[in-house]
């Protein structure tokens, strides 16, 4: 850096010598060659407010060169500068500006330049298009993407990528698989290495795996195996689609990997329950963000709060990382994990919480028995102005099933379809015949089955139904229920071994015995169930050095 500043300067000083600074294609021409030689910026920036004559490629050199620097508000503000003197922008000073707005999200001040961009009969130029469609993907304006992308009578590679990129990151994926397959059948362009990488992105997502291995045959054939970016985009490809024995070999086969392969990796065995090989890959890898998050999900998974404690610490340690995705994810694992209360100090302590942090919290009270709290949490999102999702309702739904809350429980259940527009799922309806059995409204329960015109059928529902009917001394009503379920489903076991507890929780013993005999008679088996918890270690979490969590 020095040799090049040392050599500028000695030619600058021959110029001025020479008495060519004045000359405004001489004074261009250096402007350029000091951003080429890496030149310190602010010497760049006293050359060009040196120059006696600027023109609009001096300053659309100016403002490019602030982007690259990391600057985009000073390249505005340069380019507004020029435009106050009376300088008309060219193209190029256009798409430089259009990248800057869409460095900072600024999408008004962008638009207003897609006007000028029109005004000035520059639309069809590629480089503006390709521009404009990343403002607007950023800002997921998809509509606005395809817009520009249409109006290009020829658009090139760069805007078809430059549209597929914009769509996968406003999670428009078939449109983005669109855009792809278009691309070299319409058009004859190769895709480059990043277009593949979005497309294998878009194919992941869709769970497309037939698709993603004809992709991953054109990126063979195309030369683009050993890119690190490309193989990434294929580790988590195959992870998405459920295929991680497919994602560990293309792991394997990179000679590089970065934190995007060993976090695809990671979550794609995540996925697929193998807990304690996430775990594993874990303990070798270079940690990042998204890897705590993972594993930390890992451990609620396995239920194991002693390795959850041992990974929160290694989080703590980085001191400065404050990340929600990792923070909920510690909320979810002490909740699951019985830590209920160190779940929700973890919680308050968060400056920002998402929905997930949200339903974590209201579910792990749910879970371990603590529905009011539950319900408290769960109204103060809604004041909170947090809108619920299918996952919330299930959460205090279920809450409310557990703690006797009949009336919220209803007031809830309407809600969630009148006020918020969400379609009650078969889940919604369990914990809606679980809460009313469980108040001996067992009628009430049958009605709401009988009114689910999509779930009336569902024999969960009838034998859930019927587990409430252990309670109630009206044998016939469970017969009735009982045999409905059968019907339904003549090997779902829990029918069977559900009347047989009404018929002994009222002293028809002879009738248990006989739907015992029935169900070995029709060879339906009752299945074992079975849950653990390491519990090894039962000691609450006490990070003496990070009182803060405490």
């Amino acid at each position: 850096m020095a040799n090049n500043s040392t050599h500028i300067t000695h030619l600058h000083s021959h110029l001025v010598k020479s008495g060519l600074e004045t000359d405004r294609f001489v004074g261009n021409s250096l402007l350029s060659f000091y951003f080429k030689l890496g030149s310190d910026f602010n010497d760049t920036r006293r050359f060009f407010d040196g120059l006696p004559y600027k023109d609009v490629v001096s300053w659309s050199s100016m403002i490019s060169g602030y982007i690259r620097a990391g600057k985009p508000r000073n390249a505005i503000g340069l380019y507004l500068e020029m435009l106050s003197i009376g300088i008309e922008p060219n193209a190029f000073t256009l798409s430089a500006v259009i990248k800057a707005c869409s460095d900072i999200r600024e999408l008004q001040f962008g638009k207003c330049l897609h006007g000028v961009v029109v005004r000035c009969g520059f639309e069809c130029n590629e480089v503006i298009a390709a521009a404009l469609i990343d403002m607007y993907g950023r800002s997921c304006r998809s509509g606005d993407c395809r817009k520009v992308f249409d109006e290009m009578p020829e658009p090139d590679a760069v805007c078809c990528t430059s549209v597929i990129s914009a769509f996968t990151r406003c999670d428009l994926y078939r449109e983005a698989l669109g855009v792809f397959y278009l691309m070299f059948r319409k058009y004859g362009f190769m895709p480059d290495w990043f277009t593949f990488g979005s497309a294998l992105t878009a194919l992941g997502n869709l769970e497309r795996l037939r698709q993603g291995k004809e992709v991953h045959a054109q990126v063979i054939t195309g030369g683009f195996h050993g890119n690190v970016f490309v193989d990434s985009s294929l580790v988590d490809m195959y992870a998405k689609c459920g295929v991680v024995e497919e994602s560990q070999r293309v792991f394997d086969r990179m000679e590089k990997k970065n934190t995007v392969s060993w976090s695809s990796l990671l979550g794609g065995y995540c996925r697929k329950g193998e807990f304690e090989v996430v775990i594993e890959i874990f303990r070798v890898m270079e940690k990042d963000l998204y890897s705590f998050g993972t594993v930390l999900r890992a451990c609620a998974g396995l239920a194991n709060d002693k390795l959850g404690k041992e990974i929160h610490c290694q989080y703590l340690k980085r001191g400065s990382w404050r990340d929600i995705v990792v923070e909920s994810a510690l909320v979810d694992l002490y909740a699951k994990c019985g830590c209920i209360d160190f779940a929700h100090r973890i919680f308050l302590k968060m400056s920002v919480k998402n929905l997930i942090t949200w339903n974590s919290m209201i579910g792990g009270f749910a879970q371990n028995g603590r529905g009011e709290e539950a319900v408290r949490i769960f109204d103060q999102m809604i004041r909170e102005r947090i809108k619920p999702d299918y996952i919330s309702f299930i959460e205090v739904l279920f809450a409310c099933s557990h703690s006797g809350l009949v009336d919220q429980g209803k007031k809830y259940f309407v809600a969630m379809c009148e006020d918020y527009g969400l379609k009650a799922g078969i889940e919604h309806y369990s914990c809606m015949v679980d809460l009313l059995g469980r108040a001996g409204k067992i009628e009430e329960a049958e009605d709401l089955i009988i009114n689910a015109e999509e779930f009336k059928s569902n024999p969960s529902l009838w034998a859930a139904l019927l587990g409430a009917c252990a309670t109630t001394t009206n044998p016939t009503v469970a017969e009735r229920i009982a045999k409905k379920t059968i019907e339904l489903k003549p090997d779902y076991h829990l029918s069977y071994v559900l009347l047989a507890n009404v018929y002994r929780s009222v002293g028809r013993w002879k009738d248990s015995q006989t739907v015992w005999k029935q169900m070995q008679t029709r060879g339906v088996k009752k299945i074992p169930g079975k849950s653990w918890i390491d519990k090894t270690s039962f000691n609450p979490l006490v990070c003496s050095s990070f009182p803060e969590y405490v």
